[in-house]
């Protein structure tokens, strides 16, 4: 069993998170989208079952997480529909990759609550609202 982590933190301030992402001790990074409006393209598909963990980050705890306080470094209101994406840029070393789900964890903002998987990607167009990387203390 993964040790559980204690704090976990969405920090924006990565002046440039594109160019500092080969950086070793950046080893997850994540993205907030917010709706900018309505997509009008009929489309049919399926979307991708969200990872069940990703590294030592259960989906489950960041769920609670976020749901009982402002885990961001920034003042933030989640509003309807709202999606974060975490991403894994680098691989821990005590973890091989081979037994790792998935590179992607995925939330959304419904009803004022945050859920484990995506909000419909097939009504509504998403924009960047803020992103970064993602502390873990222990």
């Amino acid at each position: 069993m993964c040790k559980p982590i204690s704090v976990i933190r969405f920090c924006s301030c990565a002046e440039n998170l594109e160019a500092n992402k080969h950086r070793k001790d950046i080893y997850y990074v994540w993205t907030l989208e917010r709706v900018s409006g309505l997509n009008d393209i009929a489309m049919d598909g399926m979307l991708m079952e969200p990872s069940v963990q990703l590294d030592e980050l259960l989906p489950e705890y960041i769920l609670k997480e976020l749901n009982s306080k402002n885990r961001f470094d920034f003042e933030y209101q989640p509003q309807q529909n709202d999606s974060l994406h975490i991403k894994r840029i680098h691989p821990k070393k005590r973890y091989h990759k081979k037994k790792l789900i998935g590179d992607n964890l995925n939330f959304y903002f419904l009803a004022d609550r945050w859920h484990i998987g995506y909000p419909d990607g097939f009504t509504y167009l998403f924009e960047t609202h803020k992103n970064g990387k993602v502390e873990i203390l222990k």
